[in-house]
C-alpha cells in the first residue's frame, strides 16, 4: 500500500489506522529524533497536515533534516509526500457536515448573542490576515493584475462567488475579465484561451482541486503571471505561482467563512482602481450612460 495515494473505497478510520500502524511497524528502526516525530503524528496528526517541515522541526526540537529523513525512513519520497497524505487522511475524515457540527457548537459556548459572536470571529480572523500577508506580496499581486493585457479569475465551488464579484468588479473598470468557474474537464476549455500576457488570479481553498491544478499549471505554460489565493501549504505551487497570498478561513476543522478572501479580492480590486483612476471611473461613467440610454439604469443611481 502506498501511503501517499489512499486507497479507494476505505473508510477515513481505516485509513488512519493503516497511516498508525505503518508508524508503529517502523517505530523500533528510528532514532530518537524520529521518533519524538512518529509520536507527534500518532497524537496531532490533522495539526501536523499543514505545518511546514521548518515549522514541524521547530515545534519538536529537530532539525529540518531529521524531518525530511523521517520522511523517507516510513516510506515517502520526502516531507511533501508525507504531508500530502496526511492532509489526504484529513480530508476524508473532516466533512462539512463535522465542521458545521464544530461551528453550532463553538457557538453555543459562552455568553452572548450569536450575531455577536459571528462578527467576533470575522474580526478575529480579519486580523489575522493582516499579520499572514505581507504588503509587498500584496503590491506585487496587484501589479500583475495591472499589467495582464488580460485578467482571468478563476474558482470552483465555494470560491466560484470570488471569482465572479472579481469579474464583475473588474469589468465594471474597463479591464477585459474572464471567470473560470468550471468544474471537471469544462475548465479546460477557458484554459485555451490564455495567451502570454494574460494574468491568472485563482482561488482554492481545504486541498488542491483538479481544476486548480489545471489552472496554475497551464497559466504557468502560456506565460502567464499567477496570484494565488489560498489556505492550502502547497510548495508544489512555488515557481508556477508567481505570488501566493494566505488567506485563511478560520480552523481547518470548523466551518469555513468566506470573509477573509472576499476581503482580499475587495482589496486587489481597489488597488487595481487606485493604480488607474480615470479610467476605472471613465468606465463606470460610460456604463451608466449606457444604461440611461436604453432605460436600464436603477432610479438614475450609478452602478455599483
Amino acid at each position: 500500500m502506498s501511503l501517499a495515494s489512499p486507497l479507494e473505497g476505505k473508510s477515513s478510520m481505516e485509513e488512519m489506522a493503516d497511516f498508525q500502524r505503518r508508524l508503529e511497524e517502523c517505530l523500533p528502526s528510528l532514532t530518537k529524533s524520529e521518533q519524538r516525530i512518529a509520536s507527534y503524528l500518532q497524537a496531532s496528526s490533522d495539526e501536523a497536515a499543514f505545518l511546514t517541515a521548518a515549522e514541524l522541526a521547530r515545534r519538536l526540537e529537530v532539525s529540518e533534516a531529521t524531518v525530511v529523513r523521517f520522511a523517507r525512513s516510513i516510506g515517502f519520497d520526502g516531507f511533501p509526500e508525507l504531508r500530502r497524505c496526511l492532509q489526504e487522511l484529513f480530508r476524508l475524515k473532516v466533512t462539512p457536515a463535522s465542521r458545521l457540527r464544530r461551528k453550532l457548537a463553538d457557538l453555543q459556548g459562552g455568553q452572548g448573542h450569536i450575531l455577536a459572536k459571528v462578527v467576533a470571529m470575522e474580526v478575529e480572523y480579519l486580523t489575522e490576515a493582516l499579520h499572514s500577508i505581507d504588503p509587498a506580496d500584496f503590491d506585487r499581486a496587484a501589479e500583475i493584475l495591472l499589467s495582464g493585457q488580460r485578467i482571468f479569475v478563476s474558482g470552483t465551488g465555494p470560491s466560484r462567488i470570488l471569482a465572479d464579484l472579481a469579474q464583475l468588479r473588474l469589468r465594471r473598470f474597463g479591464i477585459p475579465t474572464v471567470a473560470i468557474t468550471e468544474s471537471g474537464r469544462d475548465v479546460l476549455e477557458k484554459l485555451l484561451l490564455l495567451q502570454p500576457g494574460d494574468a491568472v488570479l485563482a482561488a482554492g481553498f481545504h486541498r488542491i482541486t483538479g481544476e486548480l491544478e489545471a489552472v496554475v499549471d497551464q497559466a504557468h505554460a502560456r506565460g502567464c503571471r499567477t496570484v494565488l489565493l489560498t489556505d492550502i501549504l502547497a510548495p508544489a505551487f512555488k515557481g508556477r505561482a508567481d505570488v501566493i497570498l494566505a488567506a485563511r478561513r478560520g480552523p481547518v476543522s470548523t466551518f469555513h467563512s468566506l470573509t477573509v478572501p472576499m476581503t482580499i479580492v475587495n482589496a486587489l480590486v481597489l488597488a487595481v482602481a487606485m493604480a488607474r483612476p480615470e479610467e476605472s471611473v471613465g468606465a463606470l461613467n460610460r456604463l451608466q450612460e449606457l444604461r440611461a440610454a436604453y432605460g436600464l439604469d436603477v432610479a438614475g443611481q450609478p452602478p455599483a
